[in-house]
């Protein structure tokens, strides 16, 4: 048994005999691992993608038709407003494969950047046939390509290589005996392990050499890659020997749990570097940031990077159908193209920052909307986007920012000011927590002792205001984000009449029960510790 667990753990570690991977996106600060090695130097990037690990499986056979569709004539003229209509109208083809041959038919319009539109392509088609697209247009490229886009286009190519990897380890067939599973472990399932393990950090490496967007979704698909090793190793069948005997499986787990923790947490600190790339760029809501997000949520449950998911924000306004082609490409657009699609749009029109908030606000549109006096409408709009880049990334600098733009002067009254305080007294909340999701990742997603002041909402939830539901509900969960270090019933009795106060308030049904179910369990809480 011991020599069974100690195979596994030189397998899963250091790859039995092998060189340990290094990180190549390992995160300054907080969330770096001191004992990993320095990671190699990053190759130079040449005009065509870096070749594929022999490990990374081919791509699905169905990526091969986004590369064999017949050209036809492209409607898009030869000014940028053309080139947007044309560019909406594809977008919003609502069946997938009518939209990419829409849009395979606009990637030469002069009126776009070159790479753009096969980027876009990339973006909306399956995750794993990433290099497939990328690869054919690189090869076949005219013009030379701005060099942010180069690498977005580069980084969704390693992204589509990482992404098939760690999906199908060898499979161990029956009889389960211990002898046999030891053959397993150290031959099919170990150089399985470390082929793969290789090839994430390989792509990690070509991946390190890249800027901005490219890098960002590199790093978050090597995280996602190592973090998968955890529950792909933990569905191998367990031999008879270990599987009847309850006491060999939990220790065989807990070896396992432990052999697996310096793999997940490189996986997390490329994880949170990705992120924090995106955060940068101004992304918001992505399915590669969900899906980050939704693993190391699983895998730190402890420390959950989606607790902040968990406060109660007001209903956005609908985006109007008829408010232009420009708003409705704010609305479709990933925020990385939407930076250079739409570069020259008003970002301060309500109607436009109300469409950015789907996807997120590009950093270039974010420093206009930083540099100028905004109307009430716009400051509640930009707030709220700060709020939500908050809860997603845990950046403590966009709740500091949220509050001071949230602060009114003379056009303090109506619905949109009621709404602008309660994102102003959200924010000076929580503005004192983890600068990031690295540092939350380390301390967890308790707030640091002084963080929770919620006068702001307390005296929201007082009044008369349309969203003292929202804010009585929100005080009580950052409270419970900040409990006292010694067990005090009395602190969750008060948890839980807050919560039974925002019960009464909130007008909407199913925010109505989420409020009683949390007063019950704050109730059980008190109840709990008084009783030890």
């Amino acid at each position: 048994m011991r020599a069974l667990i100690a195979g596994l753990t030189c397998l899963l570690v250091v790859g039995c005999g092998g060189a340990a991977t290094p990180q190549a996106t390992t995160p300054p600060g907080p969330a770096a691992t001191a004992a990993e090695p320095a990671p190699p130097p990053a190759p130079a990037l040449s005009p065509a993608l870096p070749p594929s690990p022999e490990a990374v499986p081919p791509a699905p056979t169905e990526c091969g038709a986004l590369i064999s569709r017949p050209a036809a004539p492209a409607e898009c003229g030869s000014d940028a407003a053309s080139t947007v209509e044309a560019l909406a109208a594809g977008l919003l083809e609502a069946e997938p494969a009518a939209r990419d041959a829409a849009l395979f038919n606009l990637e030469a319009c002069p009126g776009i950047r070159a790479g753009l539109v096969r980027g876009l392509r990339a973006e909306l088609a399956p995750v794993a046939c990433g290099d497939t697209l990328i690869g054919d247009f690189l090869d076949h490229s005219p013009g030379k390509l701005e060099p942010l886009i180069r690498d977005a286009l580069v980084g969704l190519a390693l992204a589509g290589r990482l992404h098939r990897l760690v999906r199908n380890p060898p499979v161990i067939t029956p009889p389960f005996t211990k002898a046999r599973f030891g053959e397993f472990l150290a031959g099919p399932l170990g150089s399985w392990v470390r082929q793969q393990a290789k090839a994430i950090n390989d792509i990690a490496v070509q991946g390190a050499a890249l800027e901005g967007y490219g890098k960002g979704v590199t790093a978050v698909e090597a995280g996602l890659a190592d973090m998968r090793f955890v529950e792909v190793v933990r569905e191998v069948p367990l031999p008879q020997e270990l599987a009847r005997d309850q006491e060999l499986s939990d220790v065989y787990y807990m070896a396992l749990d432990e052999a697996l923790g310096p793999r997940k947490d490189r996986g997390r600190d490329a994880a949170l570097v990705g992120l924090k790339l995106l955060a940068d760029v101004g992304v918001l809501n992505d399915p590669r940031v969900r899906r980050a997000r939704e693993l190391l949520s699983k895998l730190y449950s402890g420390r959950r990077i989606d607790t902040l998911d968990g406060l109660m924000l007001p209903a956005l306004p609908p985006v109007a159908p008829d408010a232009g082609q420009n708003v409705a490409l704010a609305q479709a657009l990933p925020t990385f193209y939407a930076g250079f699609i739409l570069a020259d749009v008003d970002p301060s029109a309500p109607e436009m920052l109300r469409a950015l908030l789907a996807r997120g606000i590009p950093a270039g549109l974010r420093k206009r909307l930083d540099a100028s006096p905004l109307p009430l409408e716009a400051r509640r709009l930009y707030a709220r986007a700060l709020v939500e880049s908050g809860q997603h990334y845990w950046r403590s600098a966009d709740f500091t920012q949220a509050a001071s733009i949230s602060q009114l002067g003379s056009d303090g009254k109506g619905e949109y000011a009621d709404e602008t305080r309660l994102l102003a007294a959200l924010a000076s909340a929580l503005q004192g927590g983890p600068k990031d999701a690295a540092e939350m990742m380390l301390r967890g997603p308790f707030l640091p002792a002084g963080v929770g002041n919620v006068k702001g909402l307390d005296s929201i939830a007082r009044s008369k205001s349309p969203f003292a539901g929202l804010a009585a509900f929100d005080a009580a969960f950052i409270l419970q984000l900040v409990p006292p270090v010694d067990p005090d019933p009395a602190f969750w009795k008060d948890l839980s009449k807050r919560y039974e106060r925002a019960a009464k308030l909130l007008p909407d049904a199913e925010r109505k029960a989420r409020a009683q179910e949390q007063a019950s369990a704050a109730r059980d809480t008190a109840k709990a510790i008084g009783e030890n």
